[in-house]
């Protein structure tokens, strides 16, 4: 049972750590995707949550992102800019990233794969 919680508690950080690119792809993936299905009137209504906002005062240049990047993913290039115009930087990074974190998914995979061709098994698999 420890042991099980522990492995969980590796799990749970590396998740939220980005640390791993298999991890990140698919977080990214699913903020992404929840940001495209979420209204905006609903990110609107939403409290701000910035923390930098509550130390530097009213204005933060993280302020609009979340809602800038959503815009973005609707379609609504000037309203994201509106929100704030690091949202298109921010989601052309994200998009970076997803794009290396799945080629690096598919190079480990294709690796695997032609480790399996090499091994005396699996030659004798495809050749009787």
């Amino acid at each position: 049972m420890v042991n099980h919680l522990k492995e969980t508690k590796q799990l749970f950080f590396k998740i939220i750590s980005f640390s791993d690119f298999r991890y990140r792809f698919f977080t990214f993936l699913i903020i992404l995707f929840l940001l495209f299905i979420i209204p905006i009137e609903f990110l609107e209504k939403s409290p701000n949550l910035s923390i930098c906002s509550y130390i530097l005062g009213d204005y933060c240049y993280s302020i609009g992102i979340t809602r800038g990047v959503s815009s973005l993913l609707k379609g609504n290039l000037s309203q994201a800019i509106n929100y704030n115009f690091l949202s298109v930087p921010v989601l052309v990074v994200m998009l970076l990233i997803i794009i290396r974190d799945f080629t690096k998914i598919i190079s480990q995979k294709m690796s695997l794969f032609r480790f399996e061709l090499k091994t005396p098994g699996s030659l004798r698999f495809l050749h009787p």
